[in-house]
């Protein structure tokens, strides 16, 4: 279904404008059509962009993200629309490190469900897990908060962005 809708636009409009509205339309019915779960591929709520959609929507998100910070949904996409180099880079890093590798190979998931915040808010001042739990306090967010990527082009960097 996406598939055709963008090679139809290009067809009938052949800019970027209407495929950055297919995207957002897609995006709006995302899991309605099995075909499209398919198409994508690579991970769950993948959707394959091109190097000018990437830009679109990097442009786009940037814009919203300045005009309200607290648009986490435009940060990440700004970030994996023009975070590639430097996820690249983190991935390989965790790559050459024992505990990076570990965490690439068996791909844990931080989930509230998985926190003890009460135990986290008897934490001493300074520890990593006292300090995280003041993170999500004073951003009034949680570590399910963060959307799931949606336009990184490769399912390792994906788990990257994603963590």
């Amino acid at each position: 279904m996406l598939r055709s809708l963008l090679v139809s636009s290009r067809r009938s409009t052949g800019s970027g404008a209407f495929m950055f509205e297919a995207l957002c339309v897609r995006q709006q019915h995302r899991g309605v059509d099995s075909v499209d779960r398919q198409y994508d591929g690579l991970y769950t709520g993948h959707i394959p962009t091109s190097p000018i959609q990437k830009a679109l929507l990097a442009v786009g998100s940037g814009v919203a993200a300045l005009q309200d910070p607290y648009r986490h949904d435009m940060v990440a996409v700004l970030g994996e629309t023009t975070g590639h180099l430097a996820l690249m880079t983190l991935r390989d890093r965790m790559r050459g490190d024992p505990e990076g590798y570990t965490i690439l190979t068996e791909r844990p998931r931080i989930r509230l469900s998985t926190l003890d915040l009460s135990k986290m808010a008897s934490l001493p001042d300074g520890s990593f897990g006292r300090e995280y739990l003041r993170f999500l306090e004073d951003n009034r967010v949680t570590p399910d908060s963060r959307v799931n990527v949606k336009f990184v082009d490769n399912e390792e960097l994906a788990y990257v962005m994603q963590r």
